[in-house]
């Protein structure tokens, strides 16, 4: 999630294959093959995608294949395999909003201590929370979709030649926005609580609605541009059993809008909210056959 550059793989290509029949995806020829053109080192690819499990607390097996193996399930595999034996992820299996079972990786405690030094390495936010976080079954196939959001906008930064620096998610913005007008609260009251709400609220780049509520994004992105200025993309993840009104309000306040099913999708096309550059459907754990990488 977090990018750096690359320099190009020194080894020479592999020669080309007399097989004529095409390959799996994923076989250690496709690889040979990409190195002329100048891939991404297995450990670069393995600490940028430990660091992602981090940031995000949990991440779908799949997505973080397609996010950072280049979608090769062997390569994917031999990763994961290597920090479970190491004891830094745990595995485990949850069901999509369709019954379809889909993987989630999450960091155990040495996990989260040998990220943190993987972030500093990666020159990411002394801030930046890295935590394992509890698991709601229910709310599984809607949590990793998050980082699938987050990807898309990450590109987008990345095409305007910006950096991400830090990832906050809903759960630390609310903790900081409910820390700071409770503290306020108990020493001056609760007039005194709204303004240091407001306030906080307003520093962290989060908009209040007509009725006085603070809008949460599932994620806000921190970026700097090329020219050295800083932003926030915040980042909400719709699922089917959104209210119409909770997705314009969060629309009208600037979030870059996502649907994680046909739902959802089919409600943000309707409000004008889906596809193009201001939104996308996130085909998750109910649109695809597992099996087909998640071996």
């Amino acid at each position: 999630m977090f990018d750096r550059t690359v320099e190009p793989d020194p080894r020479p290509a592999a020669p080309p294959s007399r097989n004529r029949q095409r390959m799996r995806k994923g076989h250690r020829r496709e690889y040979a093959a990409d190195r002329a053109r100048g891939s991404i080192p297995f450990p670069e690819r393995c600490a940028g995608a430990l660091t992602d499990i981090g940031v995000f607390g949990a991440v779908s097996y799949r997505d973080l294949a397609e996010a950072r193996f280049g979608g090769h399930p062997y390569t994917t595999r031999r990763a994961v395999d290597t920090w479970i034996r190491d004891g830094l992820v745990r595995e485990t299996t949850a069901a999509g909003p369709n019954g379809n079972p889909f993987k989630i990786l999450t960091l155990t405690p040495a996990g989260v201590a040998e990220t943190r030094k993987l972030a500093a390495e990666r020159r990411m936010d002394p801030r930046q929370r890295i935590e394992i976080p509890p698991i709601r079954s229910a709310q599984a196939s809607h949590d990793t979709a998050v980082y699938r959001a987050c990807a898309i906008e990450r590109e987008r930064l990345r095409r305007r030649r910006a950096r991400v620096r830090r990832i906050r998610l809903d759960s630390e913005l609310k903790s900081a926005v409910a820390r700071a007008s409770e503290s306020e609260r108990r020493e001056n009251g609760k007039r005194a609580a709204d303004a240091e709400r407001h306030r906080t609220a307003s520093e962290l780049g989060l908009p209040i609605d007509e009725r006085d509520r603070v809008l949460y994004p599932d994620a806000q992105i921190e970026y700097e541009d090329a020219d050295g200025r800083t932003g926030r993309v915040n980042v909400e993840v719709a699922s089917g059993d959104y209210r119409e009104p909770a997705l314009r309000a969060k629309a009208a306040a600037g979030f870059a809008m996502h649907a994680s099913g046909p739902a959802a999708a089919g409600t943000l096309r309707k409000l004008g909210l889906g596809g193009g550059d201001g939104g996308s459907w996130l085909r998750g754990p109910a649109d695809r056959d597992p099996a087909s990488v998640e071996l």
